[in-house]
C-alpha cells in the first residue's frame, strides 16, 4: 500500500507545477477569462481518477458540481486524488491537492488555505455557487485530516447533507420565520371561519412576498411600456427591468450567458418548445425517450405528442420500493437509441431527490441529450446548470416567490442555437420579406410576440429573496418540518406515507389515510385551516404504478412553521378518529 502511495505522489509531482508555482503563474494573469482558462487547464493536467473512486462514498457535498477527493495515508502523511465532472472545479480541485498532498494530519487544519484564496482575488471571477463549493472541498480535506487525528478511518461523511436524516434542532430560518411571514401579506389572512390558514399547498404554488408584489405594481403605476420596440423613457425602462430579470436568472441558476435564458409562459410551455422544436426536427422513427415512473405531465404529454408525430418511441424508468429511480434499471435502458433522458430533479409528488448529476453522467456515455424539469428544485436554492452537466432546464415562476404565467428554459447556447424557432411573429426576427423571414438571435428567437412583462420583472426580487435566506438554510427548513410531519403522520394508525426513507428529501409529504378518499381528509382539513392539495398533482402515470388513485400532498416553504405542522398532524389524528 505504502509503494502505492508513493507512486501516487511521484505522478502528481510530475504532472503538477508546486502550490508555489501555481499561485506566481496565476498572480501573472490579468483577466478573468485568463484565470478561468489557467484554471480549465490545470485541471486536464491532474491525473485521471480511477473509476473505482467516482462513488457517493468519495463525492464532496455541498458542491453543485460532481466533485471527489480520495486520501491516501501512509501512515505519517496524506496523499490526495481528485476529479470533477465540471473543468474548472477540476482545477480549484487540483490546487488543494497540491497544497494538501504531503502534509501530516496537523498541517493540514494550519495551513491557511483561505489566505492563499483570498490573495489571488478568486471571488472576484466566481460565482457564489463555485465559491461555496471550493469552501465544501476544503472543509472535506479539514474534517478527513480531523478524523485521523481523533483515530478514525479518513472515509467521507454525509454531515453536510441537509437531508430527511439530518437531527432536529432549529435552523436559521427557524429563528426568523415569524419575520418573515411579515414579509407576506396573504399569511395575516384568516380562514371563513376565523382560524389562520396554514397554507401548505407550496409545491402547487408558492406565496408573493411584498416586495414582489410591489415590482410588478410598481410596473403599472409608473412605466409600463412594450419591451426592446419604442425608444422613449418609459420602454427603456420597462426593458432594463425585465432584462435585469434576465440577469438575475443566470445569476441564480449558474447559466453561462443570459442569452441561454429563455422566457416561456411556464414550466409546461419550455418543454413544448423543447419538444416541437428540437424533437421534431431532429428524431426519427426508431429513436428513444427515456422518462421516469414520477414525472409530471407537463414532462410526459408533450413527448406522447411527439411520438405520435414522428414515431420515437418512449421508455419508462421504474421506481424502487423506496421511491427513487432504480438506477440500475435506468443504465439498462440506455443504448445509442436512446437520443434524450427528459427528468424531473425534484419529485412534486414524493419529494425524492433525484441524483441529476449521475443521471446525465451515465446519458452522455450514449451520447444522449438530458432535459432537467427543475419546477420543484428553483424554490428551494440557487442551483448550476453547468455543474448538472444537462442540455436543458425548465421551470416556472409561481412556485419560487415570482408571478404566475412565467418561466424559463435554459439551453445550452450551441443547441439553442441549432434549434429552428417555434413560434413566429414579431421581435423573434431580423428581417422580413414577402419571400421569407430571418430569425433573430438568442434568447429572442424563441420570444415571438410581446412578453408577460411585469411578471417576468417579478423574477428579480424573487430570486434576491431567496438568494438572501440561503439555499442551504431553506432546505434545512423544509427538510426539518417534512421530518416532523413524516414522524407525526406515522402515529396515526391507517395512514400510509409516500417518501423515501434514505437519501435526500425536499420538504413534500404523501400520504393517505386508509378507507378515506383523499377528498374528505382535504376538506376536513380545510375546515380546520390547513390548506393541502389532493388528487393526482398531474402524474397519474406515478399513482397508477403506486396503485392508487390520489393522495394528500403537504409541501411545506420557508414561511411555515413547527406549530403548522403540528396542527397538520393533529388533524389527520382527528380525521382518522372521525372517519373510522
Amino acid at each position: 500500500m505504502r509503494k502505492r502511495i508513493l507512486e501516487k505522489v511521484e505522478t502528481i509531482e510530475i504532472m503538477m507545477d508546486s502550490l508555489e508555482d501555481l499561485v506566481e503563474e496565476f498572480r501573472d494573469l490579468e483577466t478573468p477569462e485568463e484565470r478561468i482558462q489557467y484554471l480549465i487547464e490545470l485541471g486536464g493536467s491532474m491525473p485521471e481518477l480511477s473509476s473505482e473512486y467516482c462513488t457517493e462514498e468519495y463525492r464532496v457535498v455541498g458542491c453543485q458540481s460532481m466533485v471527489w477527493f480520495v486520501p491516501h495515508w501512509d501512515g505519517t502523511h496524506f496523499t490526495f486524488e481528485a476529479s470533477s465532472d465540471a473543468p474548472m472545479v477540476r482545477g480549484l480541485a487540483a490546487i488543494l491537492v497540491s497544497a494538501f498532498s504531503g502534509k501530516t494530519p496537523q498541517a493540514i487544519l494550519e495551513f491557511p488555505i483561505e489566505t492563499i484564496f483570498q490573495d489571488l482575488h478568486l471571488k472576484s471571477f466566481l460565482s457564489p455557487l463555485r465559491s461555496n463549493g471550493l469552501n465544501s472541498m476544503i472543509k472535506r480535506v479539514r474534517e478527513i485530516a480531523l478524523e485521523k487525528m481523533l483515530g478514525g478511518s479518513a472515509r467521507p461523511s454525509t454531515a453536510a447533507v441537509p437531508s430527511s436524516q439530518a437531527k432536529e434542532r432549529k435552523p436559521a430560518i427557524a429563528e426568523q420565520v415569524d419575520s418573515l411571514r411579515g414579509d407576506f401579506p396573504i399569511l395575516a389572512r384568516k380562514s371563513d371561519s376565523g382560524v389562520p390558514v396554514a397554507y401548505l399547498d407550496n409545491a402547487a404554488s408558492s406565496q408573493r412576498p411584498a416586495s414582489v408584489i410591489d415590482a410588478i405594481s410598481i410596473v403599472y403605476r409608473e412605466h409600463y411600456s412594450n419591451v426592446h420596440r419604442s425608444g422613449h423613457e418609459w420602454a427603456g425602462t420597462t426593458t432594463e427591468k425585465m432584462e435585469a430579470s434576465r440577469e438575475a436568472v443566470r445569476r441564480y441558476i449558474d447559466a453561462p450567458g443570459v442569452e441561454e435564458v429563455i422566457f416561456t409562459s411556464g414550466t409546461t410551455a419550455s418543454i413544448n418548445l423543447i419538444a416541437q422544436s428540437w424533437g421534431r426536427s431532429r428524431l426519427s422513427e426508431g429513436d428513444e425517450i427515456l422518462l421516469s415512473e414520477m414525472e409530471h405531465h407537463a414532462n410526459i404529454v408533450p413527448w406522447l405528442q411527439l411520438a405520435s408525430q414522428c414515431g420515437v418511441k418512449i421508455r419508462w424508468i421504474p421506481i424502487d420500493e423506496d421511491f427513487h429511480i432504480d438506477m440500475d434499471a435506468y443504465k439498462a435502458l440506455l443504448s445509442p437509441k436512446v437520443k434524450l433522458v427528459s427528468i424531473t430533479a425534484v419529485s412534486n409528488v414524493l419529494g425524492t431527490v433525484n441524483p441529476v448529476q449521475q443521471i446525465v453522467r451515465e446519458a452522455k456515455q450514449f451520447g444522449a441529450k438530458v432535459m432537467v424539469d427543475a419546477a420543484q428544485a428553483v424554490p428551494h436554492g440557487p442551483l448550476s446548470v453547468q455543474g448538472w452537466g444537462a442540455d436543458w432546464g425548465v421551470f416556472s415562476g409561481h412556485k419560487m416567490l415570482a408571478s404566475s404565467g412565467v418561466g424559463v428554459l435554459w439551453g445550452r447556447r450551441e443547441i439553442l442555437e441549432s434549434m429552428p424557432a417555434w413560434q413566429g411573429g414579431g421581435n423573434m426576427i431580423k428581417l422580413v420579406t414577402k419571400e421569407g423571414f430571418t430569425e433573430a438571435g438568442l434568447p429572442h428567437k424563441f420570444e415571438a410576440g410581446t412578453p408577460a412583462i411585469a411578471e417576468i420583472v417579478s423574477f428579480k426580487p424573487a430570486i434576491e429573496y431567496l438568494e438572501k435566506l440561503g439555499g442551504d438554510a431553506l432546505r434545512e427548513h423544509e427538510c426539518i418540518l417534512a421530518d416532523r410531519a413524516i414522524k407525526g403522520l406515522k402515529e396515526i394508525p391507517g395512514v400510509d406515507i409516500y417518501s423515501p426513507s434514505r437519501g435526500e428529501r425536499a420538504g413534500i409529504v404523501s400520504f393517505n389515510l386508509a378507507k378515506v378518499h383523499g377528498d374528505s381528509v382535504a376538506r376536513f382539513l380545510d375546515s380546520r385551516g390547513i390548506a393541502i392539495r389532493v388528487g393526482h398533482h398531474c402524474a397519474m402515470p406515478l399513482h397508477q404504478r403506486l396503485g392508487i388513485a390520489v393522495s394528500c400532498r403537504a409541501s411545506f416553504y420557508l414561511y411555515n412553521t413547527v406549530e403548522e405542522v403540528d396542527r397538520l398532524v393533529s388533524a389527520v389524528h382527528d380525521a382518522a378518529s372521525l372517519f373510522r
